[in-house]
This record gives structure tokens, C-alpha cells and sequence, in this order.
């Protein structure tokens, strides 16, 4: 009944995502956010009265889809509104303050072990209420995103949100260099008629399905990792494996999430250095190593071998926060094209969240089945992530999302990692982006020029 109440969790996430695939570009990015967050606090609210099995069951799930369509709508916002030269690197602040999220969950969880009462469990989940609350405040004063008020026609908007995103004057030459990439792109999806089932085809030279599945890539990846095979039955490890009591588990289990949260920050230095390729590929050669280890060391029960694989169960925390975890939610965001990019992305965040589903729910079996030797299994994934990654993978870093769309205009092919091109790794300054975006406004108001002339010459 327990682990039907967390799975049931994720299934709401999953609802959440189908949510965001039908609404979410009509209420907007931010319009979104407020609706998820809204959808959370009810959600919450019902958990921290509950009094029955069923309304908390009922209750998880509409907080899992407050928290399906947040985890839909706050990635490609970020993704919209920052920099092509550092947006891997503020990305990465979203995943990190999801695992802090995680650190202080565990922590406030701990603490509440020794209440006495029904508080032991309401205070943890009313915790949720004070979270979202904020988030929501916050919402107010967030800007919608230019790419999305273009869409929608509202290009005075978009102008004057670019100009407070770049903190310049409206008539600038970088906005409007900015302002006519994004319209551009924008009149190419208008003129192609994009419907919701084009997310699924291939008909349109934006190559829509092949790129939902690279999208949903690295959220797969995520999960199928193992790392909530590590991290929901860490507390079972190490009670288990070795020994420790309830208390100096969770407080065990508590250290290695605030780890997992500060480690999380680290690819801020290097995700825009070496792209997002090499960080997932790496990330993913380390989290291979040390689930050999884990399965090694498990083949015989003593307790330095157990000590040991525990050992490297933080380990591959430590490897997965690095590389894994930072692409998978920004990923899908950056590749897809405008017309359909709230939609793909619901898809990726969709199969994420089953995949969560799926995993915890299969780990218990596993390792009742054959021990430590399901981590075996995990192992051969995560080196899969490998030349998966290397054939299929392109690379977004250091380009505009509209950069990126116009690669799979001009040199489409199902390997798009064996053409150099898609695998660079660009490392454009923030004067370089402003200097190009001036070029281009030039380039665009001398071509202007050079038509009307034409045109009034034709006429004489």
C-alpha cells in the first residue's frame, strides 16, 4: 500500500506532462508555471489534512500533476530567455536547486522521526505548500518569453521583454537582431501549418518525430541510469548491507542527498566548455565504472565489500549529478523547434516520469531476485548512454535555439553525431552573440534599403 502511494506519485507527474501537451501553449510558459503551482499547493493541502488512505491516494496525484506540468514549462522558459553563450550554465542551477529541494526534504523528514504524533508525516508535506507559495509569488514578476509572445503575435512585447532580458534600450541593434531571427523562425512555423500530430511525423523538413526521440533521450536516460534504483532504497542499503540502524541511515541516506545537491552545481564550470555531449558521455562512463564496482563487490556478503559498494553508490551520485542529471532537463528544450516545443518536451517528460515509475517499482523484485547482481544490469545501460550519445547526439551549446533549428534544416540525417558540424562544441563571449546579432540587423535594414530602391527604380 506504501509503495503504491509513492509510485502513484509519478503517474500523476505523467498526467501532469499530458496536461502541458494539451494546454500548455495556450496558457503560456508562465501561465503554466502558475497553474502547476497552483495545482501543488490544493494537492498539497488535501495530503496534510488527509485522513484516509484513499484521499491521500487521490491527493498524490493531483500533486503529481502540479508537478508534471512545472517540470514541463520551467525548462523551456529558462531555455527561452537566456543566452545561447551560458544558457548550459544556468540550467544547471535548476537541477541543483531541485536535488537542495531533495537534501532539505530528507533533513525535515528526519527531524519530524521524533514528533510524536500525526505531524510526524503532515509537517513534511505541508512543507511542500511553503515552497510552492513562493515559487507562485515569484511567478508574478517573471516575464513571459519573447519566442512565445511572438507566436502569438505579440512582437511589441517580445521586444520590450528582450530588451529588460539584455538590459538595453527597445531601438538597440542587438533586439533587433535578436527580434528578427526569432520572427523569422516564427513565419517559417506559420508557414508549415504545424499540428499536433506533426509532433509525431516526419512530414515537415523540421524532422518533428526525430527529434521528439532525441528529446526523450536524455530524460530516459535520467531514470534508466538507476539512480533512483540508488536513491529510493538507500536507506534499505544501508540497513541491510550494513547493518546501521533506522536513525544513522536516514541520516547516512541525508548526507549523501545534500552531497548530491552541492555536487550538482559543479558542471556550471565546464556543460558550455565541453558541450552537452561530452558531459553526458562522460558522466555516463563514470556512472558505468561504478555500478561494476557495486555489482563486483556484491558477489559475496561480507562487510568491507558491502562498505565498498555503498562506497560507490555515492560515487555514482556524484557522477550522475555531473553530467546525466543537468542535460536531461534542459536537453529536449533547446532542440525543438518553436511550433511544436511545449509538446515534445511533454512527451520526454512523460517517458521520464513512467520510466521513474517503472524503476521503482521493478527494484524490489531485483534485488529479491538476484541481489547485487541486478546493479549488473545498470552498469550495461549506463555504457549504452555512450555510443547512443556519440552516433545520435547534437550539440546545442553555444547556440541560439534558432541556430540549432536551422541545423536540422540544412543537414538532417538519422546519425546526426557523425557530422561535424552537429558535434561541435561553439564557445561564442557574450560580445560575440551581441556582435552577431548587430551584424545581422544591419545585414537585414541595408537588404530593406537595397529592395525599396529596386523597387522604386523598377517603377520609373
Amino acid at each position: 500500500m506504501e509503495g503504491a502511494l509513492s509510485a502513484i506519485y509519478c503517474f500523476g507527474c505523467a498526467l501532469g506532462a499530458l496536461v502541458a501537451f494539451i494546454w500548455g501553449e495556450k496558457m503560456g510558459r508562465v501561465g503554466s508555471m502558475i497553474w502547476a503551482n497552483v495545482i501543488t499547493i490544493t494537492g498539497a493541502l488535501i495530503q496534510t489534512a488527509c485522513f484516509d488512505y484513499w484521499q491521500m491516494f487521490v491527493a498524490r496525484i493531483i500533486a503529481g500533476i502540479g508537478v508534471g506540468l512545472s517540470t514541463v514549462s520551467v525548462p523551456i522558459l529558462q531555455s527561452e530567455t537566456l543566452p545561447a553563450h551560458n544558457r548550459g550554465a544556468l540550467l544547471v542551477i535548476q537541477s541543483c536547486l531541485i536535488n537542495s529541494g531533495v537534501a532539505v526534504a530528507s533533513w525535515i523528514s528526519f527531524a519530524c522521526l521524533f514528533v510524536d504524533s500525526s505531524a510526524q508525516w503532515r509537517i513534511p508535506l505541508a512543507m511542500q505548500i511553503v515552497f510552492s507559495s513562493a515559487v507562485l509569488f515569484a511567478c508574478f514578476f517573471i516575464p513571459e518569453t519573447p519566442r512565445w509572445l511572438s507566436s502569438r503575435g505579440r512582437h511589441k512585447e517580445a521586444r520590450v521583454v528582450l530588451a529588460q532580458l539584455n538590459n538595453m534600450q527597445e531601438d538597440d541593434k542587438v533586439i533587433d537582431g535578436q527580434m528578427q531571427e526569432i520572427m523569422e523562425n516564427v513565419r517559417r512555423d506559420a508557414e508549415l501549418d504545424t499540428t499536433w500530430a506533426d509532433t509525431f511525423r516526419n512530414r515537415t523538413p523540421q524532422r518533428n518525430l526525430h527529434r521528439v526521440v532525441l528529446g526523450m533521450g536524455p530524460y530516459m536516460m535520467n531514470q534508466w541510469s538507476g539512480i533512483n534504483a540508488i536513491t529510493y532504497y538507500l536507506v534499505y542499503t544501508l540497513q541491510n548491507y550494513l547493518d546501521y540502524d533506522r536513525n544513522m541511515a536516514l541520516i547516512l541516506a541525508s548526507v549523501a542527498f545534500t552531497q548530491y545537491g552541492a555536487i550538482s552545481l559543479v558542471p556550471y564550470w565546464y556543460i558550455d566548455r565541453i558541450g552537452r555531449r561530452w558531459t553526458i558521455m562522460l558522466s555516463s562512463m563514470g556512472c558505468a565504472i561504478c555500478m561494476m564496482v557495486v555489482a563486483g563487490c556484491l558477489l559475496e556478503q561480507t562487510f568491507s565489500r558491502a562498505a565498498a559498494a555503498v562506497s560507490f553508490m555515492f560515487v555514482f551520485i556524484d557522477c550522475f549529478a555531473m553530467g546525466i542529471l543537468p542535460v536531461s532537463w534542459s536537453y529536449s528544450s533547446e532542440i525543438q523547434p518553436l511550433s511544436t516545443r511545449n509538446k515534445a518536451t511533454a512527451v520526454g517528460v512523460a517517458a521520464h516520469w513512467m520510466s521513474n515509475f517503472v524503476v521503482v517499482f521493478v527494484t524490489p523484485i531485483g534485488l529479491n531476485s538476484i541481489e547485487g547482481n541486478y546493479y549488473w544490469i545498470w552498469a550495461i545501460v549506463n555504457a549504452s548512454f555512450v555510443p547512443l550519445v556519440y552516433f545520435f547526439g547534437v550539440e546545442t551549446a553555444g547556440r541560439s535555439l534558432e541556430m540549432v533549428d536551422q541545423g536540422f534544416l540544412e543537414e538532417p540525417r538519422v546519425l546526426m553525431g557523425l557530422n561535424k558540424n552537429h558535434r561541435e562544441v561553439l564557445r561564442p563571449s557574450k560580445h560575440d552573440e551581441e556582435h552577431r546579432f548587430r551584424r545581422s540587423s544591419i545585414a537585414s535594414t541595408e537588404g530593406t534599403a537595397d529592395g525599396l530602391m529596386k523597387a522604386s527604380a523598377e517603377k520609373e
